[in-house]
């Protein structure tokens, strides 16, 4: 039976969480907001939130890179800023785009974000400088995630569709439609079988992922009520988590795609949930927590079992 046990609720945000990331130690985590102060979080310790930074504008954007002691911090003024966060500082190394960085993914040596001008960036990690940029649409990058196995990149984006991008070509080898409005998280299955995709006509679709040929549109489950923000999936367990706009988190399972837990805060049960909307998910498997981010300026921490 699926348990899942509240652990932790994090207070110290003034504004909303928009942003979580890992953290180098496996029961750390930052989180970002609207103010743009940066919090490393340590589950060992109930309460203690430490500020590491703050960036002039709101944080939308946070990734922990593959090098000693430096965050990516993507910001509302387009503004891609570097943190080192054992210094406790900005860099004074930054990337303009002039329109929202609204995600950060990385692949080892190499980081890709997507910009409010609709342009794929790829930056090399050790000089953090440009190396490679592609224009994908002409609205926003919303959401972008890396193939576990396969060199393809998925955006969703504000034009309602979801990109798929070789990253040895550099180009666009496929366009997946589906949503009616914005594709705000897009998430590959640990074993890249699968696409997860969530918008804010609040439909989650499922493709499948066919090397060499046409991805197959699995499933189409209007997953929620109102914009699924956030998805993300739970190994070791078949499960994936999705949050949205209307204040829920719900539990999937990963192989038939049947709900099996929704976190309600009009459930008796669930009385200590996000207030308003749930902005950010981050699964960590070290410890088998799952983190949620929101609107509420709250993080919540939920133990999780099988």
């Amino acid at each position: 039976m699926l348990s899942i046990v509240q652990t932790h609720q994090l207070t110290g945000h003034t504004a909303a969480v928009f942003a979580l990331s890992a953290a180098e130690e496996p029961s750390c985590f930052y989180s970002a907001d609207g103010n743009g102060w940066v919090v490393k979080w340590d589950l060992r310790e109930k309460d203690l939130g430490t500020a590491v930074a703050q960036a002039p504008s709101n944080v939308f954007s946070l990734k922990l890179l593959p090098i000693p002691r430096l965050l990516a911090v993507g910001t509302m003024q387009g503004t891609l800023y570097f943190i080192d966060y054992h210094q406790k500082t900005l860099l004074d190394s930054s990337i303009q785009t002039g329109k929202p960085v609204f995600c950060v993914e990385t692949n080892q040596s190499v980081m890709y974000f997507g910009s409010g001008t609709g342009q794929l960036f790829e930056t090399d990690i050790a000089t953090l400088a440009i190396s490679r940029q592609l224009q994908i649409c002409l609205s926003s990058i919303r959401s972008i995630h890396i193939h576990p196995v396969l060199p393809v990149l998925a955006l969703g984006c504000s034009d309602n569709l979801v990109y798929l991008v070789n990253l040895e070509t550099f180009e666009i080898s496929e366009v997946l439609s589906f949503h009616q409005s914005s594709v705000f998280s897009v998430r590959f299955s640990p074993d890249g079988r699968y696409l997860l995709c969530g918008s804010r006509d609040a439909y989650l679709s499922v493709w499948e992922m066919n090397p060499g040929k046409s991805s197959v549109l699995l499933h189409t489950i209007p997953a929620h009520l109102f914009t699924i923000n956030s998805l993300t999936y739970l190994p070791p367990f078949s499960l994936f988590a999705s949050a949205s706009r209307d204040k829920t988190i719900k539990l999937w399972d990963a192989e038939t795609f049947e709900l099996l837990k929704v976190i309600d805060p009009l459930k008796s049960d669930n009385r200590n949930t996000h207030k308003n909307s749930v902005n950010c998910l981050l699964w960590l498997p070290d410890v088998q927590a799952l983190v949620s981010g929101g609107d509420d300026r709250t993080l919540l921490v939920w133990q999780i079992s099988t």
